[in-house]
């Protein structure tokens, strides 16, 4: 208990600056890969706490990671932050929050590591809300030598365990032959007709799916003039499934529609991904149990992860495969969705102001968990790579 209160000491002295940072980002929203201000802020304020500080780590711009090391025997253990705003709407999701949890909690914890060894590594992660920030950092090494990755999200309510889709989306394209539709319709190849095919069939299969998987898509490109049969059209497909594995075989499956379709009208198919791909969140039971704990010694009321507290996709959940972690909710905005006005007003407030507080201290008291006890580590450990085995 002499550690944790030491994080929690640690987090209320430097509070004012954390919410400064907060409501810094809420009044500058910057949007994916274009965080350069939350990227300065960030650095700076963990700099001033005594953390080694480099920014474009992972083959991204504004990117952050921070380091302190004991010197001393020990995990590495990381503590997530984004910073970037949703496109049109500001920080309706509270990244600005999530942004200062994580620093309060890198220099909570660092007020009690050196007794305890091992590393901390706050990493500011760019370009959630569109863009993979964390699956390009992660193919370019910045999560490598990681033993655990915590991240809060800002919410409704706070609950440690989660769940989100695993997304691909795609664009479809299709080519013909143009001729005028009414003078010499037999000269062209009708570039529309295997995309009406195409939704017809995608439409046909939703019995069939179920809540196992979504195919949801608009036509991007119907043609251009009502005379002309058009040699070119496009549609845009998001395919989501709460597992990797069955989204990936729904994926293929539209595929080899699309060339069939191709095949049978005469045109020609061409595909190309829109985005990276986001993939299911894998949070690791153990952490959960330790986060949940020090929740509630905060004060918190846990609530269990709701599908009303809205289903979308993350780019932590790549990490989640590659390093025991989670994603967790802390309370900022009773009752509100997120990406709303009302959100996005309640995260720049006093509720947001005490997710900061609280999200930083649990973040620091799991990690202080995990370095006291080198059992529960190896827990963690074992219960990703039965996570892998089960899955992979």
């Amino acid at each position: 208990m002499e550690n944790k209160k030491k994080v929690q000491d640690r987090v209320d002295e430097i509070l004012p600056e954390l919410i400064e940072l907060a409501d810094k980002l809420w009044h500058h929203p910057e949007y994916s890969f274009h965080e350069y201000q939350a990227c300065q802020w960030m650095s700076e304020l963990l700099r001033s706490y005594g953390f080694t500080v480099e920014t474009g780590v992972g083959g991204i711009e504004t990117s952050v990671r921070a380091v302190y090391d004991s010197k001393k025997p020990g995990p590495n253990l990381g503590i997530l932050g984004e910073f970037d705003a949703v496109p049109g709407m500001g920080h309706s999701c509270g990244h600005n929050l999530m942004c200062a949890m994580a620093v309060g909690a890198g220099a909570g914890l660092k007020a009690a590591i050196d007794d305890l060894g091992g590393k901390i590594t706050v990493l500011g992660t760019p370009a959630e809300e569109g863009g993979g920030g964390k699956v390009i950092m992660l193919e370019n090494g910045a999560f490598d030598g990681l033993d655990v990755a915590m991240l809060l999200h800002s919410s409704s309510e706070t609950c440690v365990n989660d769940i989100s889709y695993s997304r691909t989306d795609v664009r479809v394209h299709f080519y013909g032959k143009k001729a005028h539709a009414a003078t010499w319709p037999e000269e062209g190849i009708n570039a529309l007709n295997p995309i009406i095919d195409l939704f017809t069939i995608v439409n046909s299969m939703r019995l069939e799916l179920g809540e196992r998987g979504k195919i949801l898509g608009i036509i991007r490109d119907g043609g251009t003039d009502a005379i002309y049969i058009p040699d070119h059209c496009s549609a845009e497909f998001t395919v989501r499934s709460f597992d990797m594995k069955f989204k990936w075989e729904l994926y293929h499956r539209l595929i080899k529609i699309c060339e069939h379709l191709a095949e049978i009208t005469g045109t020609r198919f061409e595909h190309e991904f829109t985005d990276l791909s986001y993939e299911d969140i894998r949070n690791n039971p153990v952490i959960e149990d330790i986060l949940g704990k020090n929740f509630e010694a905060l004060g918190e009321t846990l609530c269990p992860r709701k599908k009303e507290q809205g289903i979308g996709c993350t780019d932590m959940g790549n990490v989640t495969h590659a390093v025991p972690g989670l994603q967790s909710y802390v309370l900022a905005a009773p009752g509100m969705r997120v990406h709303t006005p009302e959100f996005e007003e309640a995260v720049g407030g006093p509720t947001g102001h005490h997710a900061v507080a609280v999200g930083a201290k649990a973040m620091a008291m799991t990690a202080v968990d995990l370095l006291e006890n080198p059992e529960l580590l190896k827990a963690v450990k074992q219960a990703f790579q039965e996570m892998k085995a089960q899955y992979e």
